[in-house]
């Protein structure tokens, strides 16, 4: 087959029962204005709230290495809190805030998106055709990988991870902003968006504040952000470990996953791809649901650790079988982080 002309299979056969596939509907497919417009305000507000911390430690701390570390790690966690928002407008893309479409993405524009400097409708259009052109040409996220070189590349360690990622990184960001880009109209938007901001804690607080708060958010944004986000998307998928969507996407459920890389539902991606409709508060409990109940989403492609290559892993911490992987797959070694990126033919 050719892998790059064609799109993968889509979905999977669930060994749920029909009672248990209605009760999976009922109880992790749900829509809500209230869930999602407070934990997405909680996530935002945490990045304030970690500037603040960061701001009073500087100010009012005598000691500076305690300060310096109170600062660093607020910078930690605007990074990590800003995954959270971009978690966020991927999920509100599959209108996951509610049934009303239109609110739906005033809200994820509002909470999460134009913060970010995304528009959800605009990362609607290129992220619908990761699903829908998902292993073909059309597929951005694929392609994306490819243009940037992440491709035919042997990692065997963190360190040769993070030394991938810094060469690739300059090409990454261009990728990125080149398929979130915005319109002039958006531009104003976001720029609006943070004048208001700013304008809210110069007003309050000082200017001092709102000047540290701009250079936190940016440092977090432009330096720090990329970095964890090549991490988190390069993890997602191995488009090379064969021909279903179902084969080649991951579950990433290491505690570094969740507290960093993935913080709000994007670790279970593989039950993103089999299951779109649900939330990303949901994704925890549906993920247990169908490892208890349905066989078949058990053998989909789980790990615990970023550097792991679960060809030669049994994925028992999770009760499940071994994983299967096809023999036109066996490309990959012992060794290799099958799903980091997508290998070329050895």
């Amino acid at each position: 087959m050719d892998q790059s002309s064609k799109n993968y299979e889509q979905g999977y056969r669930s060994a749920l029962t029909r009672d248990d596939k209605q009760l999976f509907r009922r109880q992790y497919c749900e829509k809500s204005v209230w869930k999602g417009i407070s934990l997405t305000f909680v996530n935002l507000s945490a990045i304030y709230a970690a500037i603040t911390a960061g701001y009073a430690a500087l100010r009012f701390l005598d000691t500076p290495i305690i300060a310096a570390v109170i600062t660093l790690l607020s910078l930690i966690v605007v990074t990590r809190q800003m995954r959270a928002l971009e978690n966020i407008v991927h999920f509100g893309s599959h209108n996951n805030f509610c049934a009303d479409k239109v609110f739906n993405d005033r809200m994820t524009n509002l909470l999460a998106a134009w913060p970010m400097l995304q528009d959800v409708m605009q990362y609607r259009e290129f992220h619908s055709a990761h699903h829908g052109d998902f292993g073909a040409h059309g597929d951005p996220c694929k392609e994306r990988l490819e243009r940037i070189g992440a491709s035919g590349i042997e990692i065997n360690s963190n360190g040769q991870l993070i030394y991938a990622i810094l060469v690739w990184m300059p090409s990454y960001v261009r990728e990125f902003y080149n398929e979130v880009k915005s319109s002039s109209r958006q531009l104003v938007i976001f720029l609006a968006w943070h004048a208001s901001v700013l304008a809210g804690l110069t007003a309050f607080v000082s200017w001092q504040f709102a000047a540290y708060a701009t250079l936190i958010w940016s440092v977090s944004m432009f330096l720090i952000l990329p970095f964890l986000r090549s991490i988190a998307e390069f993890s997602e998928h191995d488009y090379q470990r064969g021909d279903t969507v179902r084969e080649t996407t991951f579950n990433n459920l290491g505690l570094l996953d969740h507290a960093l890389l993935h913080p709000a539902g994007d670790a279970w991606h593989a039950l993103h791809h089999l299951h779109p409709t649900v939330p990303w508060w949901k994704q925890g409990s549906a993920h247990r649901f169908l490892m208890e109940k349905d066989e078949a989403y058990r053998q989909v492609q789980h790990r615990d650790h970023l550097i792991q290559n679960i060809a030669h892993f049994p994925v028992t911490a999770h009760g499940a079988q071994p994983v299967n992987v096809r023999a036109s797959s066996n490309r990959s070694k012992k060794g290799y982080p099958s799903g980091l990126v997508p290998t070329a033919a050895e």
